[in-house]
């Protein structure tokens, strides 16, 4: 009786082992399904990982992506390389081509530009459309240096004698922008807006303004600043005046139109 007890016992110990090296082997063969999504997804995301690595790096070596000429729109007297030098763009990546940095590059490296757009496209396509100041005088300086200003004072170099515009000969004075001075600049827009034909030629003297010859000769100061309308009203009346008594005066100042001035004798 004994023997039999053990050996039972034996055989349940045995069939116990059994079932559970059984239940962990169905375990194994049996995986749960969030585990096989997970799986799944992970080389999903590896996959794209690589698709998206692959494509970056032909993005990044291909020519054909980087940015060797632009179209130049609107260039007249500029030259359209020199604007597309002015860019920075030559040799940039399409993706790094931002248009508001170009903007300020062009207009910075180009003061005879008023304007800047630039537009750039995928694979590497642009459009630089520019407008130009359009000046209003031509300034001589003694040294021989020559510039063009524009309506608010903006100097530029410039490239020849101007179709329609005035020559002021002289010292130039600019403000700590670089532009004309403020007080030269209201006085020639306003000489320009009286359209009266005074002269094709004007002086700039420090200390004594805008200076011109008259039909009669005479040196006329006009002076700067605001006002000139009335230094021209008063100038008609002197001259009228001078005129009618046979005077040739060296020169006549109308600074102050209340109080004119003239010399027979003296230059200034």
């Amino acid at each position: 009786m004994k023997r039999t007890g053990k050996r039972r016992g034996e055989r349940q110990w045995f069939e116990s082992a059994g079932a559970l090296v059984l239940g962990r082997a169905s375990t194994r063969r049996r995986p749960a399904a969030s585990s096989v999504r997970s799986r799944r997804l992970r080389n999903i995301f590896t996959l794209l990982l690589a698709g998206v690595g692959v494509g970056a790096l032909w993005l990044g070596m291909d020519e054909r992506f980087y940015i060797y000429r632009a179209d130049v729109v609107g260039a007249v007297r500029t030259s359209p390389a020199a604007v597309f030098q002015a860019s920075g763009l030559s040799g940039l990546h399409i993706f790094w081509a931002g248009s508001a940095g170009s903007e300020d590059r062009i207009l910075s490296r180009l003061p005879m530009l008023e304007d800047a757009r630039v537009e750039c496209r995928l694979p590497a396509e642009c459009t630089i459309t520019v407008v130009e100041r359009q000046p209003r005088v031509r300034w001589e300086e003694e040294s021989g240096l020559v510039w063009w200003i524009d309506a608010e004072g903006v100097t530029f170099d410039a490239e020849g004698p101007l179709e329609e515009g005035w020559t002021v000969r002289g010292p130039l004075p600019r403000d700590e922008r670089g532009r004309l001075d403020e007080t030269v600049r209201v006085a020639l827009t306003e000489l320009w807006a009286t359209g009266e034909e005074l002269a094709s030629e004007f002086f700039y003297v420090p200390g004594r303004g805008l200076v011109f010859i008259n039909q009669q000769g005479w040196r006329v100061i006009l002076g700067e600043g605001a006002g000139m309308e009335q230094r021209l009203e008063v100038l008609g009346r002197l001259t009228t005046y001078l005129g009618e008594r046979g005077f040739s005066p060296q020169f006549v100042d109308v600074r102050f139109p209340g109080a004119p001035y003239y010399s027979l004798v003296n230059e200034w």
